[in-house]
């Protein structure tokens, strides 16, 4: 009994179906735009540091960064979806967490409109990057630019809320480390895929 309860395990790893590099779960446009970056944490992470950097400046700054950024990733996906997709764009994330990283781990702050012209950058090379990853998967452009879009300001609003909410110094340590995670794992991203070309 206790040798066939061990060789079913190792069977059903030969009964295993193939694994696909880009996938939605069938979640629908809207919600496969919305979580998008849950499925590939390169865009993650880019967002991520954009929406941790608008954490640290100050008066109506944060709110300029995440709507340049959500605009930005809105423009950039429209331009995916027109046929503007460079092979250059994989880059965008890439260049997000190198930019945007230090500036989290250094508390660098801009001019609102330095900031702002900046968060646009990334979002229309992380719109368009994200949207050339996934054209043959979508559907509904309409339901996938508001999905994607709505997923980029919501992140930058939640990590201003939970910063606000919780203003210690630890917290303000604690965005510091993963500014410096951020940035280390965009260089090893960035090494791999520049040696994989």
């Amino acid at each position: 009994m206790m040798r066939a309860a061990g060789v079913v395990p190792f069977a059903l790893l030969f009964a295993a179906t193939p694994a696909q590099a880009h996938g939605n779960a069938n979640l629908g446009d809207f919600y496969a735009g919305l979580f998008q970056p849950l499925f590939h944490f390169e865009y993650l992470l880019g967002a991520l540091a954009i929406a941790l950097w608008s954490t640290q400046q100050a008066g109506r700054a944060p709110f300029a960064i995440c709507a340049g950024f959500a605009g930005g990733v809105l423009a950039g996906s429209i331009a995916a979806l027109l046929g503007q997709n460079p092979a250059s764009a994989a880059w965008g994330p890439r260049i997000a967490m190198l930019i945007c990283g230090p500036l989290v781990a250094a508390r660098v702050s801009l001019p609102i409109a330095a900031g702002t012209a900046l968060a646009v950058a990334a979002g229309l090379a992380q719109g368009n990057a994200a949207t050339g990853a996934e054209l043959s998967q979508i559907a509904r452009p309409v339901l996938w630019l508001l999905g994607l879009s709505s997923g980029a300001a919501l992140l930058g609003a939640y990590a201003n809320a939970a910063t606000q909410r919780f203003p210690t110094f630890w917290m303000q340590v604690g965005v510091r480390v993963v500014g410096s995670w951020i940035t280390a794992i965009g260089l090893l991203v960035s090494v791999v895929a520049a040696r994989a070309r």
